[in-house]
Order: C-alpha cells, then structure tokens, then sequence
C-alpha cells in the first residue's frame, strides 16, 4: 500500500453530491481527510496547494472545456488521481487520457466506495495507470 497520505478533494457545486460523497469518504478509513471546492479556481488553487491523492471532479464544475483544466490538473500534480463525475456515459469520450475513473452520478454508493478504495490500494508497478483503468472501466460497464 502506498503510504502517501490521502486526501480528497470533491469539486462540485452540488451541495447534495458533496454531502453525499464527503460521508462515504470519510467513511473509508484510508482516506484522511476531505476538502470540497465549488469553483474552478479552487480546484486548481486546492491541487496546487495540497496535491490530494483523488480529485472527484463533477463536470458540471469545469465548463465547457473541461479538457483544458483536466490537463491543467495533471501537469500541477501529475500523481493526483481524477475521478470524473458525469451526468452521462456520452460525457467520457476523453477518459483514457485524462482521467483513471469515471462515475456516472447516482450509482450506488458501494460502487463509489469499491472504485475509490481500488485507486487507494493501487501499487506502483509501472502499468498501474493502465491496469487501474481497464479494472474500473470493467467495474464501471
């Protein structure tokens, strides 16, 4: 197990969704701590700042180019996992480069908790990235 400290960082303006998701984080007891940003400054300003360990990002958050702060994040923190939350499955046509999961809104909380502890848990043996991504687009189908 990687022994970085976790943290995640939920942006959404969706007051419900954050609620819902900072109690099934904290819930996880390898996460440590939960921050929630509503704009995209924060995001960016948050990940800078603290590179967390997971960035759930709703989509509704990062406008009409989402693409743009996407790369953003990664180059300011390359190691911070992106888990994307989409309204939907029409909205993941970038996944494979940018983001290690995506999250269609409403599904179920054990889902969310299953994929998240899988991202926490993953190790460093160099095809990770493509390892974590095959097995959670599968979780995901």
């Amino acid at each position: 197990m990687n022994k970085q400290i976790s943290i995640v960082v939920i942006a959404t303006r969706s007051i419900p969704l954050a609620d819902g998701l900072e109690a099934l984080l904290k819930a996880i007891p390898q996460i440590e701590k939960v921050e929630i940003v509503r704009t995209m400054e924060h995001v960016v300003q948050r990940i800078e700042d603290i590179k967390p360990r997971i960035l759930l990002l709703d989509l509704a958050l990062a406008g009409k180019k989402p693409e743009a702060l996407l790369e953003q994040i990664i180059s300011l923190s390359p190691e911070t996992m992106r888990v994307l939350l989409v309204d939907d499955v029409q909205d993941i046509k970038w996944l494979p480069q940018l983001a290690e999961a995506v999250l269609i809104k409403g599904v179920s909380p054990s889902a969310v908790a299953a994929i998240l502890t899988n991202l926490l848990f993953v190790k460093g043996d160099g095809n990770e990235k493509f390892n974590r991504k095959n097995e959670i687009q599968k979780d995901i189908r």
